[in-house]
């Protein structure tokens, strides 16, 4: 072997070091435009330096040594260690960068590749290079074009990367990247625990299996897939951009102008912001929640998506298609909500100034309509517990109650021509034409009562006629509560071809009835005042007739002159408890 030592004070140039030779460059000396063959080697020590070297074999920059200008041809290798410093090399083989060693000014392509784990700024990775930052590797201010790659591996850091072209960046497991900026064409691929955060996004993101992003800025053009296991946390996505989360999470997302996040079976997002512009959260099988809609603002529930505590500010719209579900969704002043066939909202609330606007073959269950507050119904609206239509109430659809509490009907506006069906539980009618032209159609309840219960503002006046007609009043558990019609003994119901006449102290009050209509009906006292017309009791009076007199039967019937005590038990304490 054939050792050349450089030392202090000396320079030399243009040498060769054949395969099994060696050149030493001590404190002080300095070579330049060295050629290393393969198997030679190049060591620089503390205090030396070397310019310029081709290296096939081996180049070595120790603690305190600097490399400046390194081109490394196959097979050659670059070895920057522990406190070395290389500058502007050129890789189109190997170079590693120890723990401790530092490099700067990188160019990596042709096959090139530089492993980090120590300090690496500025390198530039053209088709075919690769730059791989291991644990404890640091890489700033890297770009990354057409064809190349940077692979952050366990441990490894990123900062402020730049990929262009058809360059990737990929973050592994526990490997860490920040402030990257993916341009057109580039690509963001987190995978496998790693995690990248303030990303700036005009290409592509894909967040796979257990990668994170966090602050991720999806820009015009640009796509950011949440995959898989992958979770994106306070995302932007502006000016066209696109968030696509496919079975992966995405968390506090906002979106603007012309944006969209589309998310898909198995995706999961939350706390989504969509801001004034015709941004859009589109949901097609994955699920939402917490979504804030502002002005110009969509969400877009379809196709098996599901949306929970939505909120629509002004001029912001939630649309509910075919197969798509919305619950605990509300509708503040200037908001829209749209359900159309196949479309389904629980416990949707609408403020006063708010609309929501069911087309047929739309169903909510639980809508609570608010003073001020509009609700078009043209599909179905459903009640198993208590509920509230204090707005305008328009369309010609359906409103049906099914189980116990209390529906209170109290906008004033006579629009609505649909249709109430009680079949549990009680409906209001609190305020005049409260159901606009609707019918009421009884059906009798499989357990408990189902209840009409009119008030004051509602109420005929004596000699009137209420303004809806009530179809098929004659069941079990059936009634109706006349609230502000006070009871007197005495009061009869007498089906009067298709109309019901109350009779009361020489007083009638008129209710048009279609359907089948009960035998008898008699009046009792509601246990609050009012009356109450029950045709429960009749059928109760009718199986009791076998038994008793037929002119007392008769009477029995259609009057409630007998004392008290002989008011039918089957109903005295129903009508008792009722509130």
């Amino acid at each position: 072997m054939t050792t050349i030592t450089v030392s202090s004070g000396v320079t030399s140039s243009g040498l060769t070091i054949s395969a099994g030779d060696q050149i030493i460059v001590l404190s002080g000396g300095a070579i330049q435009s060295v050629t290393v063959r393969s198997g030679g080697a190049e060591l620089i020590s503390s205090g030396g330096t070397a310019t310029g070297s081709t290296i096939q074999g081996e180049e070595d920059v120790y603690a305190g040594g600097t490399a400046t200008g390194t081109f490394v041809q196959a097979p050659g290798e670059q070895q920057v260690l522990s406190g070395g410093v290389a500058i502007g090399a050129t890789i189109h083989w190997i170079e590693y960068i120890s723990a401790g060693g530092a490099a700067s000014g990188i160019t990596i392509s042709g096959g090139g590749q530089t492993i980090v784990d120590g300090l690496a700024s500025g390198t530039t990775i053209s088709a075919g290079g690769l730059e791989s930052v291991s644990s404890g590797g640091v890489t700033i201010a890297a770009e990354v074009l057409s064809g190349g790659a940077e692979e952050i591996d366990a441990g490894g850091v990123a900062s402020a990367a730049t990929v262009l072209g058809s360059g990737v960046q990929y973050v592994h497991s526990d490997g860490i990247a920040s402030g990257t900026t993916v341009l057109r064409g580039g690509e963001l691929v987190i995978t496998s625990g790693g995690v990248a955060s303030a990303t700036l996004l005009y290409g592509k993101e894909d967040i796979d299996a257990r990668g994170a992003a966090d602050g991720t800025t999806v820009s015009s053009g640009a796509v950011a897939y949440v995959l898989s296991g992958g979770v994106a946390s306070g995302t932007l996505v502006s000016n066209g951009g696109q968030e696509l989360v496919r079975a992966g999470v995405a968390r506090g997302t906002t979106l603007s102008t012309g944006s969209v996040e589309y998310v898909s079976s198995g995706g999961v997002a939350s706390a989504a912001t969509v801001l004034s512009g015709g941004a859009d959260v589109a949901l097609t099988g994955g699920a939402a929640s917490g979504t804030v809609v502002s002005a110009g603002g969509r969400e877009v529930v379809s196709s098996g998506g599901a949306a929970s505590g939505t909120t629509v500010l002004s001029g912001g719209t939630q649309y509910v298609q075919s197969s798509g579900t919305a619950s605990g969704t509300a509708v503040n002043a200037g908001g829209v909500a749209y359900l159309s066939s196949g479309g389904e909202a629980v416990s949707l609330t609408v403020s006063s100034g708010g609309k929501a606007v069911i087309s047929s073959g739309g169903t909510t269950s639980g809508l609570d309509l608010l003073s001020g507050g509009q609700l078009t119904d043209d599909g179905t609206v459903t009640y198993s517990a208590a509920g509230t239509l204090a707005g305008v109430l328009l369309g010609s659809g359906s409103i049906a109650t099914t189980g116990g509490g209390d529906l209170v009907l109290s906008g004033d506006e006579n629009k609505f021509a649909g249709g109430a069906v009680i079949g549990g539980g009680t409906i209001e009618l609190a305020a005049a034409a409260a159901l606009g032209s609707g019918t009421v159609t009884f059906v009798q309840p499989t357990t408990g009562s189902a209840v009409l219960q009119i008030d004051a503002a509602d109420a005929p006046a004596a000699g009137g006629t209420f303004a809806n007609v009530i179809s098929s009043f004659n069941g079990t558990g059936e009634d109706i509560d006349l609230r502000s019609i006070a009871f007197v003994a005495g009061a009869s119901a007498t089906v009067v071809g298709t109309d019901l006449v109350l009779a009361d102290s020489g007083r009638t009050y008129t209710f048009k009835l279609a359907g089948t209509t009960a035998g008898a009906y008699p009046v009792l006292s509601d246990g609050h005042g009012g009356t109450l017309i029950d045709p429960e009791a009749a059928r109760f009076a009718q199986a009791a007739a076998g038994f008793a007199p037929s002119d007392a039967a008769n009477a029995a019937l259609v009057s409630s002159a007998s004392p008290a005590s002989h008011t039918p038990f089957a109903h005295a304490a129903a009508s008792a408890g009722r509130g």
